[in-house]
């Protein structure tokens, strides 16, 4: 599925993309079409994980600076029972914003699409998926009331940790179900899931994390990386560089790895998204700069923008539809 080489081209040739780009763009106040790294926020959970109402959580991220999100939620959390349910949110204290099963999925995507009315910011609606879905099998309903998809590299925590095999696996298996699904999806995580998963092994063995190599956070062997351009470039396929790097991000080792691993998937022309990730109102305690790790990979607004135009461009579409769902 190569959206971004056809669909945005034939709405930028006819005038449409610039009408409704200069539209949604305006709500946010921009003199620009290209946001800045910070007032992007492509993975914020939006749904049963809120302490607060719906409104009030967006407000947190535009207060510190977001101009575009995509907001969602973790499907695997509407499919318990009505008992499960109930014992997960008093456990931690959650307001019970949604039920279970479709008629939460429903809710939610409600929600969200209510908030697309703002005037502040521009939403998009989504789920995170378990990965191994792709292994098992999808559950297609709730998929289809999504504008974007991301899915969830696990750390694998007391397992092989995710590289480069996980991640050409996961991407050809994304373009495949771009056949029945053609929307944006999203790889979420995976270089900082494979750090968590080394470090948290070291610590469990009583191995000094400051013992572990440059040559062990490597994320790719050789060729690996290469693969993934030929696989991914020009498609509708982004690769998350997660808020959660922050936390590794004075490690040298750690540092250095993760430069090496990033820098040609930049240079040969992949796209990225940057998120906070953010479950709760801890995750607000300090300002977002994705710019601390961002600037030391290549990642830049010009390689992080294109998910929020395709996204535009089919909402553009949709809205021309005159069967609009």
């Amino acid at each position: 599925m190569k959206i971004i080489a056809t669909l945005i081209q034939v709405l930028m040739l006819s005038g449409i993309w610039q009408t409704v780009a200069a539209q949604e763009i305006s709500k946010a106040g921009l003199s620009s079409a290209l946001f800045e790294l910070r007032e992007m926020d492509m993975h914020i959970h939006a749904g049963k994980e809120r302490e607060i109402p719906l409104d009030q959580w967006i407000d947190l991220s535009v207060k510190d600076g977001r101009k575009v999100m995509v907001l969602l939620d973790h499907l695997e959390l509407y499919r318990v029972s009505i008992e499960e349910n109930k014992k997960w949110t008093e456990e931690r204290n959650f307001p019970d914003w949604y039920p279970v099963g479709v008629e939460g999925q429903s809710a939610l995507m409600n929600d969200l699409s209510e908030a697309e009315q703002r005037t502040d910011v521009i939403t998009f609606r989504g789920w995170e998926i378990y990965e191994g879905e792709m292994d098992t099998g999808i559950e297609a309903e709730p998929m289809k009331l999504a504008e974007v998809i991301g899915w969830h590299i696990s750390p694998n925590n007391g397992r092989k940790a995710p590289d480069g095999q996980t991640l050409l696996k996961r991407a050809s298996q994304i373009i495949s179900l771009q056949d029945e699904f053609p929307i944006p999806m999203i790889l979420f995580h995976p270089f900082s899931m494979r750090i968590e998963n080394l470090q948290r092994t070291a610590q469990k063995s009583g191995r000094d994390i400051a013992t572990i190599p440059k040559k062990e956070y490597r994320f790719f062997q050789p060729g690996e990386q290469e693969r993934l351009i030929e696989l991914l470039h020009g498609q509708s396929v982004y690769i998350e560089i997660s808020h959660g790097l922050a936390k590794y991000w004075e490690n040298e080792a750690v540092r250095k790895a993760v430069i090496d691993d990033i820098r040609p998937l930049v240079e040969g022309g992949l796209q990225f998204t940057v998120s906070t990730d953010a479950h709760g109102v801890r995750s607000f305690k300090k300002p977002f700069d994705p710019g601390y790790y961002c600037n030391d990979l290549g990642i830049t607004s010009e390689n992080t923008n294109a998910l929020v135009r395709e996204l535009l461009a089919i909402r553009a579409k949709r809205n021309l539809s005159p069967n609009r769902p």
